[in-house]
């Protein structure tokens, strides 16, 4: 019991410190560490140690130890080829990440849980209250990626990105206790959001959240949207044609573990997942949306014309 106790007024010093610190500087310091490539040798022994350290499974990685020239790359890994399997259903959103569930349910008058007892709104994350408006009777879902997770991030429906804000902010970490105990963390820290508008589930956000020691963040539709870079501002883009994207193609990549949030401008009446705290794999079933069939339409619209 002790030693629980302590541990934990350890993590809190930590994060108080860390408060403190330059978390930008630090964060591209790390960064242009992990770019760096030094002798093979020194960086093979890196990422044993890097590996070892994590849990790190490569078996489903597209390269080998051996193949990766820094310990940027072994965090940006590529999966091989069929290492995931991505519902084929078009009404079913699918996993953007492998990962761990933080949370998920409906958001509730433009605001939704970090965590239990703690909350935060709609138009702190997104920045943007007509953008909060069109979300706060939807749902969501929270994605924890540790260090040992597949680091890139997979669109989770089929759509159009017409849109994508880039927000600069903090880089606290998002380990669970600083999830327990940093008030509106995920609204703080650096985010990219892209936006798609899909078929069966109308406008989905997809909220990218930067975190400490992740050196960047990217996305693939757009080389010049990329996080933490000196002197950074708000940046909001939209695009003219809209980049299509499809189910379980790669959206984007974080430079090391962080957290992702979905945001469903619908309202999802059950998730597929089991329960808060539950490992995910990139291309699993999260929800399914029910769409009506044109038969069950019309007996609908033909029972209400009755009524009338």
């Amino acid at each position: 019991m002790k030693n629980s106790k302590s541990n934990l007024l350890e993590q809190e010093w930590l994060l108080e410190c860390i408060e403190r610190l330059p978390q930008g500087m630090l964060s591209r310091a790390w960064g242009q560490l992990a770019r760096t490539r030094y002798p093979k040798t020194f960086v093979r022994l890196l990422q044993r140690f890097f590996v070892a350290a994590n849990n790190i499974d490569l078996s489903e990685a597209e390269e080998q130890l051996g193949d990766f020239a820094s310990l940027e790359e072994l965090f940006i890994r590529k999966l091989k080829a069929g290492a995931r399997r991505v519902d084929p259903d078009p009404e079913v959103m699918v996993s953007p990440v492998d990962g761990t569930l933080g949370s998920c349910g409906s958001i509730e008058d433009g605001t939704l849980w970090q965590i239990k007892g703690k909350t935060y709104t709609l138009e702190d994350l997104l920045d943007e209250g007509d953008e909060a408006e069109a979300f706060k009777s939807g749902s969501f879902m929270t994605f924890y990626l540790s260090p040992r997770d597949y680091h890139r991030v997979h669109s989770p429906l089929s759509g159009q990105v017409k849109k994508a804000v880039l927000i600069p902010g903090a880089l606290m970490p998002v380990f669970p206790l600083a999830v327990q105990k940093v008030d509106k963390l995920f609204a703080k820290n650096e985010r990219i959001i892209t936006y798609i508008d899909t078929a069966h589930m109308g406008r989905i956000a997809v909220v990218m959240i930067g975190a400490m020691l992740v050196g960047r963040m990217f996305v693939t539709y757009d080389d010049d949207l990329c996080s933490n870079l000196r002197g950074q501002l708000r940046h909001q883009k939209r695009y003219e044609p809209a980049h299509l994207l499809r189910k379980g193609v790669e959206l984007g990549r974080f430079e090391m573990g962080s957290s992702v949030v979905i945001l469903s401008e619908k309202k999802i009446k059950s998730f597929e997942l089991e329960e808060e705290g539950c490992s995910v794999s990139m291309g699993q079933a999260l929800a399914k949306m029910q769409v009506k069939s044109r038969s069950a339409k019309k007996k609908a619209t033909s029972k209400a014309k009755s009524l009338k």
